[in-house]
């Protein structure tokens, strides 16, 4: 009894240890679930916050990108104050494509993110207590309800920003949406694209693997790039005969020095690279339904039951003012021309130079040379000129005439009709927004005919490394080119070093159109400007000159077909467009080499001064002038080099590219859109004349020259027998003695202050 007391009391004993132990255990666990709880509650905590901050956050980065963007869209009708904000507009751009991309992506994680966790909480994953929703539980919110509102909220803010980004999509000065939403797009895919790839690698690959493949990748990449940027740089200060552009003369510190530091980019990217954007290079092969053959005669060929008419001089200015895009430019146009409409039977011979052919509800338009007899008579008197000049000028005032003791009449230098019968003729091609560089960059085949014409002597190229425009936009360089007149609005800096723009206001007495300077009794000007724009009213605010323009050809480019109604400026359509320029089956710049050509057979016995504008290059990728390298070629090469024994040709930029990255961004693309293309191609008979002439232009291919000297060159050649023996505008060369431009000296030091080049867009660094 004893023992079994014993042994009963022991078991007692080891009964109360193995509670007090369970109970030990129980508080362990107790505390255990009350870490638990704790960390529970901790990371409810942190979630719930998480997922009310992500969301906050990404509206905030969209709201702010949406307010960066709406800055970007200021415009004024000022030009200049345009291209000085380029910059600032481009940093918005990017700023709210940054803040768009961050915006747009957190949220559709945490939309993501949220449908997983909804789908494994269906599925029975009870893990963690579903911790990651627990804090919507306590909050008495349905998880499925907060996974609806973050989704309506990202659609919200996805249709705002839509909304705001597409408000404004113009391609004006005022309203340049279009052009900023480009970018924009540009910006968003790039992002995108590196996104997926970085999502596809880290998915397939270790980041290991990720690094070293990056790494070589890389290194192969700067070591290509290098190889290809050493010789870039080498070729791009190349010209004809291998003449180099001149970044420093080391032997006068006080001659302009230009930055070579820079990458040529467009150099970097392959020819018709934007084809996915921007469609095929090629105008459409299907044969339209009318033409116009060179004897001026027009067929219309379409099913008999469609109504078929035909309207002469058509200006298509009633439609413009119904779309709000007629200007006052236009108005000189409306009172000019007058359109006529016809039913068509047969084909019929056509005097004027337009004409718009309809076919039902179709229409194509077409445009000629059309011979003028008595403009022709007018100018056949290079040998025996018509024209009188005395020793009175208009530049005397009345008391000045009416003491002039005798009246001398000036006599016009002439050559011998055996000699020559008709003046040289001029060919001044001005491609708007080309630089030198792009110039052989973008169009390498014509560069080729060049040199080939070089080498084959029978007349020499002229090739101007240095010459140097006003500003980055048409309006100053054009004026001065072909006026000589000073429009430009200095600023503070300019005026206090001494520049000013031209005292008088402009009149056609001081400054006339540079071949108003030739005689008209021996030359036919005709005036080809590729754009629906009277750019004597839009640039000079006046009429052009009385009887100075013999053939004007603008109507074809103020057609629908070149000129859009609802954009005409449009990115995708129009003279600004990325894509091919056409009308009908050829391209614009085409169709004004046919003009040209049956301009130069019309009059080919007298004198001819054609003055011609191509909008090719005037868009932001710089590659549609690539586009035209084969008609430029063919028509120097074939139908024209025939002609330059006995012609001077001017191949003229007014500026470089002033539309896209390359200038916004990029120094290249500052120096690029200050340094246009200029070369002139005189007979070698000529130069070989008059040795002078030839030694003047090769010691000025590498001196700093501005549109200035370029109208005075034009306004010399005028006083040469050749080219009629007088400036008609200065006949006693009291005016110009001293202004021969590019056949003259120009001194090695000379300066943009001396050109009149304001100091913010010269590029002499010294």
């Amino acid at each position: 009894m004893a023992s079994s007391q014993i042994s009963s009391g022991k078991i007692n004993i080891s009964n109360n240890n193995n509670n007090n132990n369970n109970n030990n255990n129980n508080n362990n666990n107790n505390n255990n679930n009350n870490n638990n709880n704790n960390n529970n509650n901790n990371n409810n905590n942190n979630n719930m916050n998480r997922e009310i901050i992500i969301p906050v956050i990404s509206v905030g980065c969209i709201y702010i990108g949406n307010t960066l963007y709406q800055w970007s869209l200021e415009g004024r009708k000022d030009i200049d104050w345009t291209h000085h904000h380029l910059g600032t507009f481009g940093f918005y751009i990017f700023c709210s494509s940054v803040l768009f991309f961050t915006g747009f992506f957190t949220l559709a994680k945490q939309i993501i993110d949220l449908s997983k966790r909804n789908s494994n909480n269906k599925n029975g994953d009870n893990s963690n207590s579903n911790n990651n929703i627990q804090f919507l539980k306590n909050i008495k919110v349905s998880f499925n309800l907060y996974l609806i509102s973050i989704s309506i909220l990202f659609l919200f803010c996805f249709i705002i920003t839509l909304l705001e980004v597409t408000k404004d999509v113009g391609a004006t000065l005022v309203h340049h949406g279009q052009y900023n939403l480009l970018v924009l797009s540009g910006l968003l895919l790039l992002y995108t694209s590196t996104f997926t790839m970085w999502w596809i690698l880290l998915r397939y690959f270790k980041i290991k693997q990720i690094i070293i493949g990056f790494l070589v990748f890389f290194i192969l990449l700067f070591i290509i790039f290098e190889i290809k940027n050493v010789v870039i740089k080498k070729d791009w200060p190349i010209g004809i005969d291998g003449k180099k552009f001149m970044f420093l003369d080391k032997s006068n510190s006080k001659v302009c020095k230009v930055s070579n530091d820079f990458i040529a980019w467009p150099s970097f990217i392959p020819a018709g690279s934007t084809w996915i954007v921007a469609g095929s290079r090629e105008c459409p092969k299907e044969k339209g339904f009318s033409n116009l053959d060179y004897d001026n005669i027009l067929h219309i060929d379409c099913p008999s039951n469609d109504e078929r008419s035909y309207t002469t001089s058509p200006t298509f200015f009633k439609e413009q003012k119904e779309f709000g895009i007629f200007t006052n430019d236009f108005k000189t146009f409306e009172k000019q021309y007058k359109s006529e409409t016809f039913k068509y039977s047969e084909p019929i011979i056509i005097k004027e130079e337009t004409v718009l052919a309809t076919c039902g509800n179709k229409t194509e338009i077409h445009f000629q040379n059309v011979k003028n007899i008595s403009i022709h008579k007018r100018a056949s008197h290079f040998n025996e000129p018509t024209l009188k000049f005395s020793t009175i000028t208009n530049n005397k005032d009345k008391k000045e005439k009416e003491e002039e003791e005798e009246e001398e009449e000036i006599k016009i230098k002439t050559i011998n009709k055996e000699e020559k019968n008709k003046p040289i003729d001029i060919l001044f091609l001005m491609i708007d927004a080309l630089s030198r560089a792009h110039f052989k960059r973008a169009l390498p085949s014509t560069f080729e005919t060049l040199q080939s014409i070089q080498n084959k002597g029978e007349s020499k190229v002229f090739q101007f490394f240095r010459y140097h425009s006003l500003k980055p936009f048409t309006d100053p360089n054009t004026i001065a080119m072909y006026t000589g007149y000073n429009s430009l609005n200095y600023d503070a800096t300019d005026k206090k070093n001494g520049l000013s723009s031209s005292k008088k206001p402009f009149n056609w007495q001081d400054n006339p159109m540079f071949f108003q300077s030739f005689r008209n009794d021996s030359y036919v000007t005709s005036w080809i400007y590729g754009l629906c724009e009277d750019w004597f009213q839009a640039y000079l605010k006046m009429d052009k000159p009385e009887n100075s323009i013999d053939h004007e050809l603008v109507l074809p480019f103020c057609s629908p077909l070149a000129f859009p109604l609802e954009r005409p400026f449009g990115i995708f359509e129009g003279p600004y467009s990325i894509r091919r320029r056409c009308l009908g089956n050829k391209h614009i710049h085409d169709k004004i080499f046919d003009y040209i050509n049956q301009f130069w057979d019309n009059y080919y016995d007298v004198g001819k001064i054609v003055t011609a504008t191509f909008m090719d290059a005037h868009e932001g990728t710089m590659e549609v002038i690539g586009i035209a390298d084969k008609q430029f070629n063919r028509f120097i090469k074939e139908d024209m080099e025939q002609h330059l024994n006995d012609t001077v040709l001017f191949l003229v930029g007014d500026h470089g590219s002033h539309m896209g990255p390359y200038y916004m961004w990029a120094k290249g693309g500052s120096i690029e859109v200050s340094m246009p293309l200029l070369y002139i191609v005189l007979p070698t008979w000529f130069t070989n004349k008059y040795p002078h002439v030839e030694k003047y232009l090769l010691e000025n291919e590498n001196k700093l020259a501005s549109p200035f000297q370029l109208y005075d060159t034009i306004r010399a050649l005028s006083t040469f027998p050749e080219f009629g023996g007088i400036d008609v505008f200065d006949p006693t060369s009291e005016n110009r003695k001293q202004t021969k431009g590019l056949l003259g000296p120009i001194p090695n030091d000379i300066s943009c202050l001396d050109l009149g080049i304001p100091h913010d867009f010269c590029q002499c660094k010294n």
